[in-house]
């Protein structure tokens, strides 16, 4: 299942990335993530971060917890998820956040994800609701840069990337 969303967001991208990048914070924002642990923290270079979390789900009479490896990329301003270790319901995932600086201060977010599950009939369910599941997951991001990032850009601007 594969979902791709481009989105203009009022706050600057590196404020946007850090909020991304804060997995800890997730279940405060994000209703179907019940826990986030992180297990290992890395700074391979001095612009990059990566995190080793589980990832606590539940959504309705579905719970699972799958582990992730998230590398944070502070130069080049993109984030990328990945499964890691087995186990789970989860057979991969792949989530890419890049975050385009726009010439007024404001971000072009680019946002991709593919995932797939193990068990066929979750798959199935799942392929019915990824793209509401990717509306609500993205709706809940935006809702909490209001709530922690500065606003920038100018919103009666139609830009393009810089």
């Amino acid at each position: 299942m594969r979902i791709h969303r481009q989105k203009r967001l009022f706050h600057r991208p590196e404020d946007l990335l850090e909020m991304v990048i804060d997995v800890e914070n997730y279940p405060k924002f994000i209703n179907f993530i019940s826990s986030v642990r992180i297990l290992k923290r890395e700074q391979p270079t001095l612009s990059t971060e990566a995190l080793t979390v589980d990832v606590a789900v539940q959504y309705k009479f579905v719970a699972e917890t799958f582990r992730s490896l998230a590398t944070a990329d502070r130069e080049n301003l993109r984030i990328t998820i990945e499964k890691s270790g087995h186990g789970g319901a989860v057979r991969n995932l792949s989530n890419i956040w890049v975050f385009h600086p726009l010439s007024d201060g404001s971000t072009q977010l680019d946002f991709s994800l593919d995932v797939n599950l193990k068990l066929a009939p979750l798959q199935f369910l799942a392929r019915n609701k990824i793209d509401s599941a990717a509306k609500s997951i993205m709706n809940a991001f935006e809702r909490r840069a209001q709530q922690v990032c500065v606003p920038a850009g100018d919103k009666a601007q139609d830009l393009r990337m810089v």
